[in-house]
């Protein structure tokens, strides 16, 4: 699928999110799974640094070493870039609104984007030399999406920011290693 049709459709789903937040956080908060939410709140304590040391661990053993340049300019990307967006727009998290457990967050007003989503879905490229691996990589980015709205982390507005930004990221980086590498810059 061309590109312009990724972004095009994310924009598109972004737009309707932002009509069915309010009804997808209050259909969490009444419908909880144990089971879930054990795996929700797991997901919530991995931070995005994690995810990407792991994605570096497993480029090493499958010896894509000219992934980890791109892999170090995204990670700076999708902190900087998430973190001046939260800043930007300060929106409440979905707990603040809703009646969800307590989790002890408190950044209360850096909902949008979601940073687990950012960093999730900006990996995703990081596996195109692996099927499998790439699909795998894809069910944990809608994994880490589904439990940040389940528990009343993120609005799914958030999630869905967060992946088009972590994929724009990964793009942009990739895009510009391989530029620097053309001009013998690297």
């Amino acid at each position: 699928m061309k590109k312009i049709y990724f972004y095009s459709i994310g924009m598109v789903l972004l737009l309707v999110s932002f009509f069915l937040d309010n009804w997808v956080a209050g259909f969490f908060v009444d419908h909880k799974i144990r089971f879930i939410d054990a795996i929700a709140i797991f997901i919530h304590g991995v931070e995005g640094y994690i995810l990407f040391l792991l994605v570096l661990i497993i480029l090493l053993v499958f010896g894509q070493k000219k992934r980890i340049l791109p892999l170090l300019l995204t990670f700076i990307f999708y902190l900087g870039l998430t973190q001046l967006v939260k800043v930007a727009v300060t929106r409440q998290r979905p707990f603040t609104k809703f009646d969800f457990p307590d989790l002890g967050e408190s950044g209360i007003n850096r909902s949008f984007p979601s940073g687990h989503s950012t960093a999730a879905a900006s990996l995703i490229r990081f596996f195109e030399f692996n099927r499998l691996l790439l699909w795998v990589w894809v069910g944990i980015t809608v994994l880490f999406m589904f439990s940040r709205v389940y528990l009343g982390m993120h609005y799914l507005s958030d999630v869905i920011a967060g992946l088009i930004l972590g994929y724009f990221v990964s793009d942009f980086s990739i895009f510009l290693s391989e530029k620097l590498r053309k001009r013998g810059y690297l």
